[in-house]
């Protein structure tokens, strides 16, 4: 089976990194893959290079912006008969389209080259207005990578339920393990951080989606009772970095932040006592799940995918929005007892392994292949 994967661009968020992990995994089951996209932005190492030295071909096609201007009207045309080349040269028994903004090319392929597509929204409530809903496609089977997510497209988009499949993303749990005390202290030591120190880790685009200002503002509830004893290590690139170190020292809290860049997930991680996620929107967040294969207990908010991958207090903590108060109060609970986080870190390992492992989602994702192709 040829599957290509359309996607608008590569960046250093999850939906690139679950391209790469889906790639492999359909590899390994005897599949061809390529990818198409207008190529990296952003400072990372997830770029076309890194497709193809894992085997999976990139084209490149300028997908356009939905911004009304000549350059994107212009590239529309170009990315049409830049498509219909990549079609010709790699010849797909299926596409899979990983960006909406990409699933009208899908659509025009399907019907001038009766090529099947289906779609992963990877995003819960996007726009979805008349005009949204007119150019949205959605192929023949659609992806929910959420319970959230499913009853988004079944409401706003008036799809068939009997079209829309929940596949939780999964993670490499080869990769994303529990380190030894070994890898642990090593972890520390590429970071800077003493093994007496909590770390509280935040992965993600540095951007108010984000949600890094609340954890600022429960970092300065705990300052005092936990001082010098917190560290919170902000991993990502982004817009709002000037923004966010303004805010840490106007909380008086700078000194117990570190803006480490992009950086190897697993690094931090395993460096990591609690990961934070106080997302304002998500759609099923791969940080947490490869923070809890790695031992991490998370915290995060009730955006999408939440009560899918988090049964509150077992699995993990749910806050609020906005609620900094009760992450302070989470946090204070988890790095003040020691035996209780390491026993709820055992119960999210055991619940993330039969959930949320690569080869389920490969395996889920497959069978939606063959189906289409059967039918």
């Amino acid at each position: 089976m040829k599957v290509l994967f359309l996607a608008k661009h590569l960046d250093s968020g999850g939906v690139t990194t679950h391209m790469m992990t889906l790639a492999k995994g359909l590899k390994d089951k005897g599949c061809e893959v390529a990818l198409a996209s207008r190529g990296i932005v952003g400072d990372h190492l997830h770029g076309p290079e890194w497709f193809e030295s894992n085997g999976v071909k990139h084209y490149f096609v300028p997908f356009p912006d939905y911004k009304p201007n000549i350059k994107n009207i212009r590239n529309l045309f170009y990315s049409v008969n830049a498509l219909r080349k990549v079609i010709d040269d790699f010849q797909p028994d299926i596409i899979h389209v990983h960006w909406r903004a990409t699933s009208s090319f899908a659509q025009i392929m399907k019907f001038f080259r009766n090529i099947p597509f289906i779609t992963t929204l990877h995003l819960d409530k996007i726009p979805s207005n008349a005009l949204f809903r007119v150019f949205s496609y959605w192929g023949e089977r659609t992806i929910a990578i959420s319970s959230e997510t499913r009853d988004f497209l079944v409401k706003n988009f008036k799809l068939n339920e009997e079209t829309v499949k929940v596949i939780y993303n999964g993670v490499d749990d080869n990769y994303f393990r529990i380190p030894s005390q070994l890898e642990r202290n090593m972890a520390r030591r590429q970071l800077d951080i003493d093994n007496n120190t909590k770390v509280v880790s935040l992965i993600g685009r540095l951007e108010k989606v984000k949600g890094h200002d609340v954890l600022i503002k429960a970092l300065s509830i705990l300052k005092e009772k936990h001082k010098n004893k917190i560290v919170a290590l902000f991993a990502g690139e982004g817009s709002q970095y000037h923004s966010i170190l303004q805010l840490a020292k106007q909380y008086n809290v700078n000194d117990m932040i570190r803006m480490i860049g992009y950086q190897d997930s697993q690094k931090v991680y395993w460096a990591s006592d609690v990961l934070v996620l106080p997302s304002r929107k998500e759609g099923f967040p791969l940080a947490i799940v490869e923070a809890m294969l790695s031992g991490v207990v998370p915290i995060r908010t009730p955006a999408a995918g939440a009560y899918d991958q988090i049964e509150d207090g077992k699995t993990g903590f749910i806050i609020g929005f906005d609620d900094y108060k009760m992450l302070a109060n989470r946090l204070d609970q988890l790095l003040s007892d020691d035996k209780f986080r390491e026993k709820i870190a055992i119960n999210i390992y055991n619940f993330a392994k039969e959930n949320f492992t690569a080869d389920i989602m490969v395996e889920k994702t497959f069978n939606v292949y063959r189906d289409v192709l059967r039918n």
